[in-house]
């Protein structure tokens, strides 16, 4: 695999959804879908766990203790195998 796309979140269930539904869209799914919660005490694994049991992408859920935004992305930068990575945050959307 050549891309993992990494997206930190915390306390972002109702936006995680809209980010699923536009990878879902993509042209092609040869990445990985990297979600690092930063503590979330919302419903965000659950709604993970939809994702992943769908089986639609490659989806790796990572929760870890709530240190904000950049601890998020130093964890996940330590867990990537891929030689590219795009940050999509739980509020953004991709085109196809």
């Amino acid at each position: 695999m050549l891309l993992t796309i990494f997206t930190p979140t915390y306390n972002r269930a109702n936006k995680l959804e809209n980010v699923y539904n536009s990878l879902k869209n993509q042209i092609s799914s040869e990445y990985e879908w990297l979600i690092v919660d930063d503590g979330s005490i919302d419903n965000t694994k659950k709604i993970v766990e939809k994702f992943i049991n769908d089986s639609l992408l490659n989806v790796r859920y990572i929760k870890k203790d709530n240190g904000g935004k950049h601890t998020a992305i130093n964890f996940a930068m330590q867990h990537i195998d891929t030689p590219l990575v795009i940050i999509v945050d739980s509020d953004d959307l991709l085109l196809p």
